[in-house]
């Protein structure tokens, strides 16, 4: 008899699991068909001094520890000094415990700025290549 009425709760439960844990998509910026922003977000900066960013100096490649974070991350974004968006990768359906390589060895010297967006704000760290 329990197992009757227990085997529909379950089934409700992993049928409504992917809306429950899912993220909103409507803080999503807008893009052109080359997919560059076109306008600049009103994210709020999340502050997160504990994340985990490995370097690797010799083959200028980072290291980023997205389980060491507090949200789940969008997207990945690079920014030269000028401001521009040099590199950007849509990370979302990565795993949250992933650690992400972002390989700077085709990039000139200089400072550069990795910002991590999540659907509610962004994470912000500034690099300098030599």
């Amino acid at each position: 008899m329990h197992r009757k009425v227990f085997l529909p709760f379950v089934f409700a439960f992993l049928a409504s699991a992917p809306a429950l844990f899912s993220q909103s998509l409507a803080s999503m910026p807008s893009f052109t068909a080359k997919g560059v922003e076109t306008k600049v977000t009103d994210l709020p900066e999340i502050q997160q001094d504990d994340w985990t960013i490995y370097a690797d100096e010799t083959n200028r490649v980072y290291y980023i520890d997205f389980e060491s974070l507090r949200v789940n991350i969008s997207d990945v974004i690079l920014k030269n000094a000028a401001g521009d968006v040099v590199f950007k990768e849509k990370v979302f359906d990565l795993p949250v415990n992933t650690i992400y390589e972002l390989d700077l060895s085709k990039y000139r010297a200089g400072k550069y700025e990795i910002e991590l967006r999540s659907f509610t704000g962004l994470i912000r760290k500034s690099v300098e290549l030599k």
